[in-house]
């Protein structure tokens, strides 16, 4: 048998079986009125596949000439308005075709205006500022294995780069502010604005419009700083400071956990901050230490702003503790019961009965903590001896900083 003859035979063969198939499916789904599932467990064959056979879709396509579509004579029309508002939707376009009187369906013109929706590309030109005009602020989040949650603080000169971070323990109003001061004591002086996203100690609410945080308002009047917030969603409006939180996630913060104190977590932290301060950007080709000299900064203000959170008064509880933020603070026996106001700062916990300081306390920040003073405690009724001996035991106890 030629080879010829034998690729005959084989069609023929093949041919005889897809009818066979196309025979089975047509008596399966017409007499026996049997699913497409059904009988892909009765043949084997796909339920996609004997839906396609039984509507004869497994034939040659014919190739004659194609239909037109019902919108083609509208075309030039909807080309044009996609030309002038090429962000135009397919409910806009389907309202205008129906009030010009063309009857169709929302479907069929959401099919037919696929091609021309596509996402229209944004341009991001490269900003530019002038020395001295603005700082970028934000914070970062650190999840420490020993230390828990930190939270980082990022300052950035927009024109030189020059680069301030430091770590603390919260993310709360007093401690937003200690990193500016922070910043502006390290830079030298005060540049002309703040640019801000969303931060919730700058602005409590954008909608229906702007309102800022008071307190913050206060201290950007205090220092003459003009406040700048990013459009939603226009991250690209900082980018400065959002390249170097990503560079400082991608390098420092990866081996922050080698470091088991937030004290030589931040000194790690400076070390890092000012190599890179001292290192050439790729963007300017300069040092950001070199570019610092030619920022125009404003002097500082001689008298620094008291950076002080007062909270408003609230009752001790029965055993003469104040508590603020989770931890419980003492306060002499004699004030149980009566409203006292917490002012606070990032490293003290000042109690006032009215304008009279009553207790003093280093801040924890740990949780469920409770930090006593023993000359609080029944300090009235007790011996000389006695006295002296807590005197003592409060002076050996004493945070280090006093």
């Amino acid at each position: 048998m030629s080879a010829g003859t034998f690729h005959k035979i084989r069609e023929i063969k093949e041919k005889a079986m897809q009818e066979t198939i196309r025979q089975t499916i047509l008596y399966l789904r017409d007499v026996l009125k049997l699913s497409f599932y059904q009988i892909q467990d009765r043949t084997g064959i796909s339920r996609k596949r004997a839906s396609r056979i039984y509507r004869g879709s497994c034939c040659p396509k014919n190739n004659g000439p194609k239909r037109a579509f019902i919108l083609d004579e509208y075309r030039t029309l909807i080309v044009g308005w996609y030309k002038e508002h090429p962000t135009l939707r397919a409910g806009q376009v389907y309202g205008w075709l129906a009030a010009r009187g063309v009857k169709v369906g929302y479907t069929t013109v959401v099919k037919y205006t696929r091609v021309f929706r596509g996402r229209v590309k944004k341009a991001y030109h490269p900003l530019t500022f002038l020395a001295g005009e603005e700082a970028q602020i934000d914070w970062c989040y650190i999840n420490h294995p020993k230390l828990g949650k930190l939270y980082g603080f990022v300052f950035i000169l927009s024109y030189s780069r020059y680069l301030f971070a430091h770590i603390f323990a919260r993310n709360s109003f007093e401690f937003f502010i200690e990193g500016l001061m922070m910043a502006f004591a390290a830079i030298g002086g005060l540049p002309r604005c703040l640019r801000f996203d969303n931060l919730a100690t700058v602005v409590l609410k954008r909608n229906p419009e702007i309102q800022y945080n008071p307190r913050f308002l206060e201290f950007a009047r205090y220092y003459g700083l003009e406040i700048r917030l990013c459009n939603p969603g226009a991250g690209n409006e900082k980018g400065r400071v959002e390249r170097a939180i990503r560079t400082m996630r991608e390098t420092f913060f990866n081996t922050a956990g080698h470091h088991y104190s937030l004290k030589a977590l931040n000194q790690a932290l400076h070390e890092w901050v000012n190599t890179r301060n001292r290192t050439v950007h790729r963007a300017t080709e300069k040092r950001p230490v070199d570019l610092l000299a030619e920022e125009k900064l404003r002097p500082l203000s001689e008298k620094p702003w008291q950076n002080v959170s007062v909270h408003p008064p609230a009752k001790t509880t029965k055993t003469a503790m104040m508590v603020f933020d989770t931890n419980s603070y003492s306060v002499p026996d004699y004030l149980v019961g009566r409203s006292l106001s917490i002012h606070s700062t990032p490293d003290t916990v000042k109690i006032y009965d009215g304008d009279k300081q009553v207790a003093s306390h280093p801040r924890s920040f740990q949780r469920h903590v409770q930090i006593i003073n023993p000359l609080h405690r029944g300090y009235r009724k007790l011996s000389l001896r006695a006295k002296m001996q807590r005197i003592h035991e409060a002076i050996k106890n004493l945070h280090p900083v006093f």
